[in-house]
């Protein structure tokens, strides 16, 4: 999991490598790894210093959401001590990490995200590539949690409070630049530079004892209000919650709650303040429903939805379109590997995609907030792109028009969603409350040949017609049984 090498100067250079991973991610076993790597560093008096980075092209992509997902289970039966112990390992191991007498050093070669990010602040000095394409960002706020190893921690005490909770509430990822700019990072360099600087820093720390005052430039935390149920919602409507939003997402609440609890405490008992809040969503259902719905089966969904490698289209010929429609025409100009080419002949909002045999797939095109009822024939929904993505609703599409239909939506960036029609399922949910969704849903999944359930939860959310929280009406159905289903 982690290679190391042994430099003549006691610098330990360790390689985070997980076999069989495009990139890494933490996990049970990578954190073993880590730990024996801390003996090590601890234990080993040639060991002067370790350098921390990747041997892949990403540093490290955050925590492994299946078992994620599992911890979110595990709430159900587990008792809050079972789980605060179970949850919090790989926060005390970044408190072992940072207490160190011997310096860490972070030496960012790629995508550093979520438990990533945590990881290099962790360490007592961070040094990043410049490519300004390289994501770093805490965005488990997206799946209804919060970053549990230290984020809410570590990020107000180095980049200031009102900088730390924009990239904790949002869940947005910034550029190395900008990170150094916040003071997340020492430099930024290029690629070919990263170690020899990263040896460097470490090599300039040899026998320094760990002065917490020197790594935090905020570690007084003056800019920090004072904890209130008013203030948290205050902090929290400055960064664009919205109050309902705020009631519905407790992620919000416990991201705040944790920043403005923990302050100016140590960051062992920080740390324990931050696992609290990380527990108040291990115990509620809503981040167990996102994790399962906007990750886990949204990734299936992409896997076994895609359009077949063997289908390959030659251009898309475009019929006049309506303004009711415009969004068809802007997300088809953004196309890069296919032509498209105005057609006066066509009927009017329709579109002929041809592929490379010749062959022409002509679809009526509609987007979700159409008054249009069910159509003949086959037809695409647009949905609006959201911030877990995008999804074309494929109706009533022949086996022979299906693959066509869905290399189209891969080249608008869409997940492609067939259902048998003739109606559009997501316009008979849109503008609904999640208990007449559920019914609806209920409706169209037991319909012949609707295809897996799951991804209709999938669908719902990504198209914004059901809300993140929820996890889709399904999901609903599940988790509601105030309902009497």
């Amino acid at each position: 999991m982690i290679r190391t090498t042994l430099e003549p100067d006691g610098v330990l250079v360790a390689s985070i490598d997980m076999p069989g991973k495009t990139m890494n991610v933490f996990s049970a076993a990578l954190m073993d790894a880590l730990d024996a790597l801390m003996d090590r560093v601890d234990g080993d008096d040639v060991v002067r210093s370790c350098v921390i980075t990747s041997a892949k092209s990403s540093f490290l992509a955050g925590a492994d959401l299946t078992m994620v997902q599992g911890l979110c289970d595990a709430g159900t039966r587990a008792s809050h001590d079972q789980m605060f112990e179970l949850c919090g390992r790989l926060g005390r191991q970044f408190v072992r990490l940072e207490a160190s007498a011997k310096p860490w050093v972070a030496a960012v070669n790629g995508i550093a995200m979520g438990g990533g990010l945590e990881l290099a602040l962790a360490c007592r000095a961070r040094i990043v590539t410049d490519d300004p394409r390289l994501q770093l960002g805490v965005p488990e706020v997206r799946w209804g949690l919060l970053p549990g190893a230290g984020g809410t921690q570590r990020l107000p005490r180095l980049a200031g409070f009102a900088t730390a909770m924009d990239l904790l509430l949002s869940g947005r990822s910034i550029d190395p630049a900008t990170a150094v700019r916040h003071g997340l990072f020492a430099a930024a360099v290029p690629a070919a530079a990263l170690l020899d600087h990263a040896q460097g820093m470490a090599r300039a720390m040899h026998g320094k004892a760990y002065d917490v005052q020197g790594k935090y430039a905020q570690l007084a935390q003056g800019d920090v209000p004072a904890h209130s149920d008013a203030t948290a919602r205050e902090v929290a409507a400055r960064h664009g919650i919205a109050a309902e939003t705020f009631e519905q997402f407790p992620a919000y609440s416990a991201i705040v709650d944790s920043v403005l609890k923990g302050a100016r405490l140590p960051l062992a008992e920080a740390t324990d303040v931050e696992m609290e809040q990380f527990l108040r969503l291990m115990f509620n259902p809503v981040a167990g429903c996102m994790v399962r719905t906007l990750f886990l089966e949204r990734l299936r969904a992409e896997r076994e939805l895609a359009a077949q490698p063997a289908t390959k289209l030659d251009h898309v010929a475009l019929g006049p379109l309506s303004a009711a429609r415009s969004a068809w025409g802007d997300a088809l100009s953004k196309m890069k590997k296919l032509a498209l080419a105005e057609d006066a002949s066509l009927p009017k909002d329709t579109l002929e995609v041809v592929d490379a045999q010749g062959t022409r797939h002509r679809l009526a095109l509609r987007v979700l907030d159409d008054v249009q009822g069910p159509s003949e024939g086959a037809w695409m929904l647009l949905a609006p792109a959201g911030p877990y993505g995008r999804v074309c609703e494929i109706v009533g599409a022949t086996a022979s028009q299906a693959p066509a239909l869905a290399s189209l939506a891969a080249q608008l960036w869409s997940l492609p969603w067939r259902t048998p029609g003739p109606q559009s399922v997501l316009q008979q949910l849109a503008g609904r409350t999640l208990d007449e969704q559920a019914d609806a849903a209920t409706a169209c999944a037991a319909a012949p040949g609707f295809g897996d359930p799951a991804f209709l939860d999938v669908a719902a959310c990504l198209a914004g017609v059901s809300p993140a929280w929820s996890g889709g009406p399904l999901t609903w159905v599940q988790r509601a049984p105030h309902t009497g289903r």
